[in-house]
């Protein structure tokens, strides 16, 4: 068995943005997780633990698919936290151009897990990107106020030119991610 994912991966200038923008909130004390620079990406389908044979039917499902898929560009702005901002959970970037084009990758992701016997999502996808999770309510005053003051847009842009199947390992020190298929989008033109 295998922990595994399908996500989007951001370009490294961007990732290096989101730290420094991190980093700020950090500084409010607040007792939370941060995702490293390096693990940052927006997650289209959570799939869990799945079997490794499952791997390669996926791998070509999400291939033929991405055949009639054309790469768009996505720009990250804005701030905000689920369940709501004056009781955070997870802190995460908005999304202001490009969105629904990742609104319908991740829908046309779900179909085909959905077809291939993953179970489905119980709720809609929302675009996002997952920047922190709150691991207690210890100096969350002065966090919440950071997030209620803090602004965000990316200056790079974030390419999707592909999608990536991931293992994910968990770890004391962290998860680790390592792709297992990288499937590229590209619209078959006449």
């Amino acid at each position: 068995m295998i922990r595994a994912f399908i996500a989007v991966e951001l370009p490294e200038p961007l990732r290096q943005e989101i730290a420094l923008f991190q980093s700020e909130l950090r500084s409010s004390g607040g007792d939370a997780k941060w995702v490293e620079a390096g693990n940052l990406h927006m997650t289209l389908k959570f799939l869990g633990n799945i079997e490794e044979s499952q791997v390669s039917p996926l791998k070509e499902a999400l291939t033929a698919a991405a055949k009639n898929l054309s790469p768009f560009t996505i720009q990250l702005e804005g701030i905000g936290s689920f369940p709501r901002t004056t009781d955070p959970r997870v802190v995460w970037l908005g999304i202001s151009e490009g969105k629904e084009r990742l609104i319908a990758l991740a829908q046309t992701v779900e179909q085909i897990c959905s077809n291939l016997g993953f179970v489905p999502e119980d709720r809609a996808f929302s675009a996002h990107l997952t920047i922190g999770r709150i691991r207690s309510r210890d100096r969350l005053a002065p966090l919440i106020k950071k997030l209620q003051a803090a602004d965000f847009r990316g200056s790079v842009p974030a390419p999707v030119e592909k999608i990536i199947l991931f293992q994910s390992t968990l770890s004391p020190h962290g998860p680790t991610y390592i792709p297992l298929a990288e499937i590229f989008l590209r619209k078959i033109t006449a």
